[in-house]
């Protein structure tokens, strides 16, 4: 009955078009006031308790260096590097898109602000290869999925506050799925090229002008070594790391002179639009979670389904089939705060490692921002590449399987994400 109150109320409010974060509040608001379990009041306090984390400070410092990395040329520099790595190789400018994007998503950790960055300056480029507008855009979008699951990552800062799991860990297991997940993208472009007759770029670039454009772009891709390195390394946490990244970017801006006061006051506009939307949902989610755990619902749900899921294999295709589901029809934060609390004990307590288990969860949950109908990237790469998001969505189904390919190898190949850990 309580199960039905809460859960009937949310997705009824999420039918009718109501934000996210206010069908979560107003639907936990109907739960305390049908069942007389607490004030109303709790509402409020254990809202404002959920967003009062100094994990969560990570998130629009992380936000605000990947606009300024866009706004101060950083992605440019970096774009123009690899392209003279790697442009031999069939596809090459498809293949150089998914490789920026990973590099940029081990910048700033954000799915839309990747395929911003990013698209506007390869969008064009790939179709003067040969590329037509709508796979084009599918690569992208999908090449920006790479952004929440290679560290900094922002879904991993939630699920990890959410879940009480150690974000540094968290980050550690998701950079070979992210990396995974990369190679299989290349493959699928790679085919795709073939197929189309997409040949490689003809312009051949001699060392010294690889040299070069290492040099000219060296600042930018010393910033994951720091970040990472500096995370993985004890020097600073998570929160602290987005700091420097933000101060690094903002400085490499002002030297390359391409960061200007306009420029960074824009790039603060969307930082707090972004950040305030993700801070609103995490703390409106908090109140759901903990009414969730006082009034036992999860145990009550793990208890009527673990007679039922009797070991790891049929847990975790179940737990992928409704990630992967929920992935289409909602956002992913959201899905994270809401299922967590409910799906992720019942691996724990079949033994299925928390961080590995945390870093299925994500991955599952982040193929959603390339998944329709409501994938973020979808609609962020329609807009970048002044296309409909029906052309989006049939560019990125051959990168969605790959996706789901790669999904399906780290939920059963635990050392994929544990291995740096353990290592």
């Amino acid at each position: 009955m309580e199960f039905g109150i809460i859960f009937i109320t949310l997705f009824v409010l999420i039918l009718f078009g109501v934000p996210i974060a206010y069908s979560i509040g107003l639907s936990t608001a109907v739960f305390l006031t049908v069942t007389h379990m607490k004030p109303l009041v709790i509402l409020s306090q254990r809202s404002v308790l959920g967003m009062d984390s100094f994990v969560l400070l990570a998130i629009p410092l992380f936000t605000l260096s990947g606009y300024l990395m866009e706004s101060g040329g950083l992605s440019k520099r970096l774009i123009d590097c690899v392209e003279k790595m790697f442009g031999w190789i069939p596809g090459s400018m498809g293949t150089i898109t998914i490789i920026c994007c990973t590099l940029f998503a081990a910048l700033t950790g954000s799915g839309p602000a990747t395929v911003a960055a990013i698209g506007a300056l390869m969008i064009p480029t790939m179709m003067k290869a040969g590329y037509s507008r709508t796979t084009a855009s599918g690569l992208l979008a999908a090449g920006g999925a790479l952004g929440p699951i290679i560290p900094p990552s922002i879904p991993i800062i939630v699920y990890g506050c959410t879940m009480s799991v150690s974000v540094p860990k968290l980050f550690m297991a998701g950079i070979l799925p992210g990396i995974l997940m990369a190679v299989l993208f290349i493959i699928t472009n790679t085919i795709i090229a073939v197929r189309g007759g997409i040949k490689p770029e003809k312009a051949v670039y001699t060392t010294k002008e690889v040299l070069r454009s290492i040099w000219k772009a060296l600042g930018v891709l010393l910033l994951p070594v720091i970040i990472l390195g500096g995370i993985y390394g004890g020097f600073f946490t998570p929160t602290e790391a987005a700091t420097v990244c933000v101060i690094y970017s903002l400085i490499l801006g002002v030297l390359y002179r391409e960061l200007s006061l306009q420029r960074f006051k824009e790039a603060m506009m969307k930082t707090i639009q972004t950040s305030a939307m993700v801070v609103f949902i995490v703390g409106l989610s908090n109140c759901f979670g903990w009414t969730l755990a006082v009034a036992k619902i999860p145990v009550k749900i793990a208890n009527a389904v673990i007679p039922y899921l009797n070991n790891r294999v049929s847990y975790l295709i179940i737990l992928m089939l409704i990630l992967f589901l929920v992935g289409c029809i909602m956002e992913t934060l959201s899905s994270i705060v809401i299922l967590g609390p409910i799906l992720v004990p019942i691996g724990v307590r079949l033994g299925i490692d928390p961080v590995h288990l945390g870093a299925v969860f994500c991955v599952c949950l982040v193929v959603g921002f390339i998944t329709p109908p409501f994938g973020l990237n979808l609609f962020t790469a329609a807009s970048t590449a002044d296309t409909t998001f029906s052309d989006v969505v049939k560019g990125v189904w051959p990168f969605l399987i790959a996706a789901f390919i790669a999904v399906v190898i780290i939920a059963f190949v635990p050392q994929v994400s544990l291995f740096l850990i353990r290592g």
